[in-house]
């Protein structure tokens, strides 16, 4: 994982939890960024079941309701301005950036949580696309439903290799939201909502190598979307035949 990467992970309990922040965090401390343990309750010893070896003032332990507010309903630009200022602290403490390693669990478990939570992971994703920031969020597979998981995989670029796949992704990528994927109304709804939480110049890019329509339902929808003012820029070569994918003008 390296500066601008962000991940979300499905994970078992908190020891497994534990365990893979552990790697990621030290990858951090190698290159030389400050590292965040984020949880509901971290335990006392928590540096030491990260492995610890990590230098003073080098890895922050604290808790969701430090960083993320003791509502569990996140506040997207609230929570930007914390990991902004956070960063800017690591900076002049002579850190290269920040990496954060969060079991988020807690904070998708409500309806109000979970929606809050994914217009965060839009505007997060657009951040760490644009600072020195690596992103770890991690959810309890015990604690979180798999359809909730799949919908949570839609927002990050990557994904663990246990994690359910998703049917498509929408993340940052240059000032636009990249979809990949197949691409459906549910996944055009899913870009107006990004939209709507993104600065107002946000553009779409669609590449056909990656991605895919499942009906020209969507091509309407992007077209409406585009008759909007927001830039819809469908590129590239359809990796296999597509007997659904229509002119866009």
């Amino acid at each position: 994982m390296r500066p601008h990467d962000h991940i979300g992970w499905a994970f078992t309990g908190p020891e497994e939890f534990a365990a893979l922040a552990g790697p990621f965090l030290a990858e951090g401390a190698a290159r030389g960024e400050r590292m965040m343990y984020v949880c509901a309750e971290p335990a006392p010893d928590a540096a030491a079941l990260l492995g610890g070896g990590f230098d003073p003032g080098a890895l922050v332990v604290a808790s969701i309701a430090e960083v993320y507010g003791p509502s569990g309903v996140v506040d997207a630009a609230g929570q930007r301005a914390t990991f902004a200022a956070a960063l800017a602290r690591a900076k002049a403490d002579g850190y290269s950036g920040i990496r954060v390693a969060a079991d988020n669990t807690p904070l998708v478990a409500g309806e109000e949580g979970l929606a809050a939570w994914l217009r965060w992971e839009i505007v997060a994703d657009r951040f760490m696309s644009e600072h020195a920031v690596t992103g770890l969020c991690a959810f309890d597979r015990d604690k979180v439903d798999v359809d909730r998981l799949r919908h949570l995989a839609t927002f990050h670029p990557l994904s663990s290799a246990g994690s359910p796949a998703p049917q498509y992704r929408v993340f940052a990528e240059a000032g636009n939201l990249r979809v990949e994927g197949q691409i459906d109304s549910l996944a055009v709804s899913q870009l107006r909502l990004a939209l709507s939480v993104l600065p107002p110049d946000t553009g779409v890019l669609i590449d056909l190598a990656t991605a895919g329509f499942t009906s020209r339902v969507p091509q309407a929808h992007l077209r409406r979307l585009a008759d909007t003012g927001v830039t819809v820029t469908i590129q590239g070569v359809p990796a296999g035949p597509d007997p659904v994918l229509g002119e866009l003008r």
